[in-house]
């Protein structure tokens, strides 16, 4: 600025300058708020299909219950229960991981409705757990009886899904528990930093004499 320049502002006469900084740090927010918006897309694995199907109707009883998952989880903590109407567990040993797949061996299978229930921890640490449902037609399947029903208590419903299932299994991501990941942090820091520094250099600028 020059020194008359500098002399009609302070007179008055003309509106305060700007900081010079201000369009390098306009720029270096409207990166922040790019990388803010597509972090929450990649923050957790998800599950994306499952072998059978949710809510399809197989004719053959399966030997196994494959989960497809969107990123790696981790193994020794996934657990995958299958259980008929009967409330019984026909689980066969412990899943097995291959690559984004989950495996689960399961005994012979009765007929009629047939419940998966999981849980699994994904790569970066965040608790996961779902549950659905498929109907086994095998005409060879034994029949069960349904599990006595047991009153139940507390408020109706269950935890509301943050993430879509594959193939219309319900995906629940765990909350309180999930350690928020690095880029969330570290964007959330340099926004409000920017931000400070931004409102800092706008009220200096307003009130130089």
């Amino acid at each position: 600025m020059t020194e008359s320049a500098t002399t009609s502002w302070r007179a008055g006469r003309g509106p305060a300058p700007l900081p010079a900084a201000l369009p390098a740090l306009l720029v270096l927010l409207a990166l922040l708020l790019v990388v803010a918006a597509a972090a929450p897309a990649r923050a957790h694995a998800r599950l994306v299909g499952s072998d059978p199907a949710a809510g399809s109707a197989v004719s053959r009883s399966p030997e196994s219950v494959t989960l497809t998952f969107d990123g790696p989880v981790k193994q020794q903590f996934t657990s995958i229960a299958v259980s008929g109407a009967d409330g019984v567990s026909y689980s066969d040993g412990t899943p097995g991981a291959f690559n984004d797949d989950v495996e689960q061996k399961v005994k012979a299978l009765p007929s009629g409705e047939i419940v998966v229930t999981w849980r699994t921890v994904a790569a970066d640490g965040a608790p996961l757990q779902g549950r659905y449902t498929f109907t086994n037609t095998d005409p060879a399947a034994p029949a069960v009886s349904p599990a006595p029903s047991s009153p139940t208590t507390g408020t109706a419903g269950g935890t509301p899904s943050r993430r879509g299932g594959g193939a219309g299994a319900t995906d629940t991501a765990g909350n309180g528990d999930a350690p928020l990941p690095a880029l969330w942090l570290v964007g959330g820091a340099s926004l409000v930093a920017v931000l400070a520094l931004l409102g800092v250099l706008l009220v200096r600028s307003v009130r130089r004499p």
